[in-house]
């Protein structure tokens, strides 16, 4: 609704003054005064003291604050911007961000030549000359944006630029910046008509490395040249606008300056690169963003965020999160998150989190955790904790935890730790139980048995043969489980279950023999010990195909059993014995 009286201006320059001017002037932060001394003191030590006395934070690029060099500094009731000034001998440019004052590197200043200032139809044209103040030489790749209409461009090689603004409903404001250089704010009223509640975006600058996913594989070849120098020219700087549209990184309804763009709705036709969405985000094939995704994420092949996410994010390929993910992520080959993860990452393949992970994570290979992990891990391969595991892993092949506070399930399972529980073939453990056992007993002339876990609990592996010529030949193999209870200094008891499969000679019957060994051990010197104990056992045995004649039943077990039974065979096939084991065990 237009107000009743129209104002309509002649175009005039209205205010062109530095961007670090305008900051200072804006912001209270830099605004309030303080009192600071300090004689010959590290510029860091200076700087904390401010952060005491303003009650904020500095944010900046380590690498560019010098902060072991020695300063001096006497400032009674002076601005946060002139303390600030005098000890960065103004090469700094300052921008605020709640709680924070922004230490930007900027030596040098740059000056802007209007050219041309005109409207026609519903366009506004702005365009000009960028030059460096100390050289007067005109300069390339300046952006110039502005932040209203959320249009950005950049120089050329003559330092030109040139911005068609549509349905301007209220002052121009035309920044300029540059990495290195001040920025420059300029101000111009044309021939405008006010609106009632016109548009004016919000915007903020935030700290950090906003540009790395320009330098990964994917940045490099999606994202153009043109793009990431505009992405180091305005920095953190960060706008909020309720739509975006995209159908490539550089086609798009904000042009170039997508990457300094969080929307509530983003639509990249094909592939969009934007600054992050609090909201939906959908492309056909893929959406990079450099901050955070807070809800729905979805890509064709995938998504790569430079923040964190926090809500549900599906690539048909692919998911990459620089920071947190806090909700669902699931792809058909890989999911990555370089920070922590709480709640569900589901791949066809692999799924890798560089820091903590709480929750559960499904591939159908491999899953990695870096840091402590709380939660459950299910893979048809691997399973990797770096760090702590307190939870469950679950695999078809191998699980390794540095440290165990949980429970492992897998065909070979590796601890650098005592602690937990493992089940599997082959458990290896830290200062575990490791031996390997040759045996004899009543039915088995001899045995080998491969015993791995730690003293609470271990796995056995176990073969054994029989072979006399006046009676039928046995192969036994089976799996058990046992434990080592310390008695002394060289005896210990070791309770063990297990069951094995004997084979008599034909597979037509099931022979299966369940025994408990109640050995004990007593060590003769280290690596070798004696073992001997009673068991008690019991033998099932079942023909396949109940209905062929039973013409040549085997009878090994019964002839060898038959003076130590406690359970008669009463027709059902099953029998049990009381029985023995001696042998040796070694390591």
């Amino acid at each position: 609704m237009l107000i009743n009286s129209r104002f309509t201006f002649v175009w005039i320059l209205f205010m062109f003054i530095s961007g670090t001017f305008f900051n200072a002037c804006a912001q209270s932060l830099l605004g309030n005064e303080i009192s600071v001394y300090g004689d010959k003191k590290p510029l860091g030590a200076i700087l904390g003291l401010m952060e005491q006395k303003g009650n904020f934070r500095f944010a900046y690029y380590s690498k560019l604050v010098p902060k072991d060099s020695i300063v001096s500094i006497h400032a009674d009731q002076s601005t946060v911007k002139e303390v600030l000034d005098q000890l960065l001998n103004n090469r700094y440019e300052y921008k605020e961000s709640p709680g924070f004052i922004i230490l930007r590197y900027a030596p040098w200043e740059l000056t802007l030549e209007l050219e041309k200032n005109s409207v026609a139809g519903d366009y506004h044209t702005v365009s000009g000359y960028i030059l460096d103040v100390q050289t007067n030489k005109r300069i390339e790749n300046v952006s110039v944006y502005e932040k209203n209409a959320l249009q950005s461009t950049l120089t050329n090689k003559d330092g030109f630029f040139e911005l068609r603004l549509k349905n301007i409903q209220q002052p121009i404001e035309l920044t300029v910046t540059k990495e290195n250089y001040k920025s420059v704010t300029l101000m111009l009223l044309s021939e405008i008509t006010i609106q009632k509640n016109s548009e004016k975006r919000a915007s903020d600058y935030f700290t950090g490395d906003l540009s790395e996913v320009e330098r990964t594989g994917i940045g490099r070849f999606f994202i153009s040249s043109r793009q990431k120098i505009q992405s180091l020219n305005l920095g953190g700087l960060i706008a909020k606008a309720p739509v975006q549209a995209s159908l490539i990184p550089s086609i798009s309804t904000r042009g170039m300056m997508n990457s300094q763009i969080n929307s509530s709705f983003s639509l990249n036709v094909l592939g969009g690169y934007t600054g992050g969405v609090q909201g939906v985000e959908m492309a056909g094939l893929y959406n990079i963003n450099r901050m955070n995704v807070y809800a729905l994420q979805m890509a064709g092949i995938f998504n790569t965020v430079g923040g964190s996410v926090k809500g549900v994010q599906l690539a048909g390929i692919y998911n990459n999160v620089f920071g947190d993910l806090k909700g669902l992520q699931m792809s058909c080959i890989h999911n990555s998150v370089k920070g922590s993860q709480i709640g569900l990452q589901m791949t066809g393949i692999y799924n890798n989190v560089k820091k903590d992970s709480k929750g559960l994570q499904i591939a159908g290979i491999q899953n990695t955790v870096s840091g402590s992990q709380n939660g459950l891990q299910i893979s048809a391969g691997y399973n990797i904790g770096k760090d702590t595991v307190r939870g469950a892993q679950i695999t078809g092949l191998f699980n390794y935890a540095k440290e165990l506070n949980g429970i492992q399930f897998g065909l070979v399972n590796i601890t650098d730790s005592p602690s937990g529980y493992s089940f599997g073939l082959l458990n290896f453990k830290k200062n575990g139980y490791k031996k390997f056992s040759i045996t004899s007993n009543e039915i088995s002339d001899i045995n080998f048995s491969i015993k791995t876990g730690d003293n609470k609990l271990y796995t056995i592996l176990m073969a054994g043969r029989s072979e006399r010529s006046e009676e039928e030949k046995l192969t036994s193999f089976g799996i058990g489980l046992g434990k080592n209870i310390l008695l002394g200094k060289r005896i210990a008891y070791n309770p063990e279950i297990s069951a094995q499969y004997l084979y008599l000679g034909n597979w037509d019957y099931y022979n299966l023999l369940y025994k408990f060994d109640s050995s004990f051990t007593f060590r003769l010197f280290k690596g070798v010990a004696l073992s001997a104990g009673p068991t008690f056992n019991i033998y099932s045995s079942e023909r396949r195909d109940k209905n062929i004649p039973d013409t040549n039943t085997p009878t090994f077990v019964q002839d060898r059993t038959k003076r130590y039974n406690v359970i008669k065979d009463t027709g059902k096939g099953i029998s049990g014995w009381v029985g023995w084991s001696f042998g040796l065990t070694l390591f």
